[in-house]
């Protein structure tokens, strides 16, 4: 598959798809750093990683995608 075409959800670490569902699933960062027993600092890194990954601006823009792909992918 040329990556040009890969789905930018694909290039998600495992850890980061979860912090991803979670965000999508409304958890605040706090809440993802408790039930993944994570520091909120680590959450935050993820969270900058999925951005960048996705090419997402604004924290805003992810919890949108993050809702969209929860609704579309359980």
């Amino acid at each position: 598959i040329d990556p040009a075409e890969q789905d930018p959800i694909d290039r998600l670490s495992n850890r980061e798809l979860e912090v991803f569902a979670l965000i999508g699933r409304g958890r605040t960062t706090s809440q993802i750093a408790k039930q993944l027993y994570l520091s909120v600092h680590t959450i935050d890194s993820h969270r900058e990683k999925i951005r960048h990954k996705l090419g997402v601006e604004h924290g805003s823009e992810l919890v949108r995608r993050a809702v969209q792909w929860v609704l579309e992918n359980g």
